[in-house]
């Protein structure tokens, strides 16, 4: 009977651990543009150690609440002019290059907060820290896009967001403890050190260079969305000129506008996050810990669901994820206002992480699909930076709705995450209606 059940135990334990492995590697691209998954998990856990800690240490060396305020700013404003540029500049020079260029800038900056820490160093360094992003977003996920066929990427793309929100959970974890042991310059020469690496590991993606000046057959992202999902045979509405691909007219307007849309209202809330929700948390009674907890299991639900999102998006398309998973987002952020216990709070965070874990990748991969390959580093830009303006204009609105009212201040951000989910929706169903249908597979709607 004991032989038995020891046998039983190791058939579970197989079992679990095979269970494990599986999700473990669907969590990673298989061969060597994987390595673009460890890229992105070095840059989040090393940028999430130090963002949390940096304006702590800016303050121990004589910095007050403006200068801290300056350097937020710095980073948004410098982030913001040069997305589109920098997504220009990788769509001709290489998706690799800028991938470098972003990395290096945040390793140099890490170098200069440990020999230039001043009021002024600190609002200048971020500034460049925000050049840096703005170089490495834009060409992860653009080379990510170019890399794989559309019947891929809705899995890629939220293969790279479980690679970010895997970072953001060890981060603050690994820098708070580093800082712990060793001191803040430790921190610092630790990021340094993970750019260094991954500037090293970009040089060992394969392509990479210039974006594609062609569309592949069938797998033209110039195609109309039939329904809700991927298009499956090349329509006479696919872009076959490669000058018509590298010219403006190619871009899908209207599902660039409903993408715009959904990005300003994310970033609106994400300005909610960055400066009134640690105040609340602290109106509540939480402790340092429950508010570096309620970043965390933000997280976790992308890390559990992340791969079965994207091949929800490969196999239905993304149209629906994104909209839905907004909506499902928004409607949690209401329950915020009325839930006095923080323990409630921290599960609530954790269901907003299940919209989130959808309608993010579902959304990129929407924006990648909404213009040709030869200007996809540009639209990606164009996209995160009106996140980014978004996220400008949560953390000037939202501290004026809390000073007044706690409860305005997530209704205000809830409906403005349901008029981007509205905005998105309706760029869907314009797109659907402005692409000619094919004689062989008319579109349908959803």
């Amino acid at each position: 009977m004991t032989r038995l059940s020891d046998r039983r135990e190791r058939e579970v334990a197989v079992r679990f651990l095979t269970r494990l492995t599986h999700h473990v590697q669907d969590m990673v691209p298989p061969g060597r543009e994987g390595l673009v998954w460890w890229l992105t998990l070095l840059a989040s856990v090393g940028v999430t150690s130090i963002i949390p800690l940096l304006p702590l240490y800016a303050a121990d060396r004589g910095a007050d609440l403006q200068v801290i305020s300056g350097m937020a700013a710095a980073y948004l404003v410098t982030n913001l002019v040069v997305l589109y540029g920098a997504g220009r500049l990788s769509d001709w020079w290489g998706r690799r290059p800028m991938m470098t260029l972003g990395l290096v800038t945040y390793a140099g900056c890490s170098v200069g907060f440990m020999i230039w820490p001043t009021p002024l160093g600190f609002v200048l360094l971020r500034g460049i820290e925000g050049i840096g992003a703005a170089c490495f977003l834009p060409a992860a996920l653009a080379y990510v896009a170019d890399r794989y066929p559309v019947a891929q990427r809705g899995l890629r793309i939220s293969q790279l967001a479980i690679a970010e929100n895997l970072g953001l959970l060890l981060g603050p974890a690994f820098g708070g403890a580093l800082k712990t042991l060793l001191g803040m310059n430790a921190l610092f020469v630790s990021l340094t050190v993970l750019c260094a690496a991954g500037a090293a590991m970009v040089w060992r993606l394969p392509g990479g260079r210039a974006a594609p000046t062609s569309v592949v057959p069938g797998e033209a992202d110039g195609q109309p969305l039939k329904g809700d999902g991927p298009s499956e045979q090349p329509t006479e509405w696919a872009i076959s000129s490669s000058e018509a691909i590298r010219g403006w007219g190619a871009v899908r307007w209207p599902l660039f506008a409903g993408i715009s849309a959904r990005a300003a209202s994310a970033g609106f809330a994400f300005g909610l996050y960055l400066t009134v929700w640690p105040l609340f948390l602290r109106k509540m009674g939480a402790s340092d810990w429950d508010v570096a907890l309620s970043w965390t299991l933000f997280a976790v639900p992308a890390l559990i669901i992340g791969s079965y999102a994207g091949r929800l998006i490969d196999r239905s398309g993304p149209g629906r994820p994104a909209v839905l998973g907004a909506l499902f987002s928004g409607g949690v952020v209401i329950s915020y206002a009325y839930v006095g216990d923080v323990r409630l709070v921290l599960a609530l965070c954790m269901l907003e992480g299940v919209g989130f874990a959808f309608s993010y990748p579902a959304a990129n991969t929407l924006m990648v699909q909404a213009a040709p390959e030869t200007m996809r580093g540009r639209i990606i830009g164009l996209v995160t930076a009106i996140r980014t303006l978004g996220t400008l204009a949560g953390t000037l609105a939202t501290p004026w709705l809390y000073a007044h009212s706690v409860p305005s201040t997530f209704w205000a951000t809830s409906c403005v995450a349901f008029l981007g989910a509205a905005g998105l929706a309706l760029g869907l169903f314009w797109e659907r209606r402005s692409a000619p249908s094919s004689p062989r597979q008319p579109s349908q709607a959803a």
